[in-house]
């Protein structure tokens, strides 16, 4: 049994990282900065530690007194580094592990149009990143340069996640629903993201901590689902039709930041790694059926 400390604890993939490491009887704690955190972290049964991103030599400490740390905050990818730097310093040899929660936004390609791309990546496939994301592969790489000073650390790059009513992507196709009537992909729609439940997601990190080798990069790939597809589950949801938009107004709908690099791109990947040395094998695998009729529907429909 280990004391894991998750930094974003109450986040989507945090809290979920949380509830997989519990039922496996790993004692978990979380950052809490005030009175009413620490209370909402016990409410998650999650044991609250003292502690503040903004004062880092607070944090290292707690990460320190831990037997393993995941870093799963919402942060500015140009920040990610010196944060993670600061954090990962208790830790030199070690051989604690250290998780770095990074994204498949590295791995994609502009699909403006909506038009599939064949590219897919396993997890050490050579890719060249969008230059707007380009500072996560170096925090990536550097993260996993700590092996070679006796850290455990790791670095898990998640695709598009689903599960509970929760998401990116997926509530962003239900706002268009609310904004335009109908539910929006780009272009074609034949863009994605591969994707991954966000309880499969949480077994990865729980397995990385457990069995997970230093310096190795994890992704955690359960299946495919186009936009367009995903849109249809979501119509089928409300009861409403779907629509095919320009990048115009894909930028007007969700704005300039989600519209073209959420909805206008391809991303797909492969879990080789995290398969063979993990034995991880994702157990929900339908994302449209749960848009259509599961957690997304109970949680956007009224009726």
């Amino acid at each position: 049994m280990a004391r894991v400390l998750i930094l974003g604890a109450r986040g989507f993939v945090g809290s979920a990282v949380a509830r997989a490491l519990a039922a496996e009887g790993h004692q978990i704690s979380g950052l809490a900065r005030s009175d009413e955190a620490a209370e909402a972290l016990r409410q998650a049964r999650i044991a609250p530690v003292a502690g503040d991103m903004d004062r880092l030599e607070q944090v290292a400490a707690q990460v320190g007194a831990h037997d393993a740390t995941v870093f799963a905050p919402t942060v500015p990818f140009a920040d990610e580094w010196r944060i993670a730097e600061a954090l990962i310093e208790p830790l030199i040899g070690s051989d604690r592990p250290f998780i770095f929660t990074s994204g498949t936004a590295v791995l994609s390609h502009e699909a403006h149009d909506g038009h599939w791309n064949e590219a897919t990546y396993a997890e050490d496939d050579p890719f060249s990143p969008p230059e707007w994301i380009a500072m996560r592969v170096e925090t990536e790489n550097r993260v996993r340069a700590m092996a070679e000073r006796g850290v455990r650390a790791m670095v898990v790059r998640p695709p598009l996640i689903w599960g509970h009513g929760g998401s990116k992507q997926i509530p962003a196709i239900f706002d268009s629903i609310a904004t335009t009537g109908a539910a929006c992909y780009l272009g074609a729609g034949l863009n994605l993201y591969s994707n991954v439940h966000v309880d499969d997601l949480a077994a990865v990190y729980r397995l990385a901590i457990e069995r997970g080798t230093a310096g190795a990069l994890y992704h955690a790939v359960a299946g495919e689902a186009n936009f367009r597809a995903l849109a249809e589950a979501a119509a089928v949801a409300m009861d409403c039709g779907t629509r095919s938009i320009d990048i115009d107004e894909a930028r007007k709908v969700w704005g300039d930041f989600v519209g073209p690099l959420f909805f206008g791109v391809n991303s797909r990947s492969r879990a080789v790694r995290t398969r063979a040395e993990l034995g991880w094998v994702p157990q929900h695998l339908d994302v449209a059926e749960d848009v259509r009729r599961g957690s997304y529907r109970a949680r956007f429909r009224q009726d």
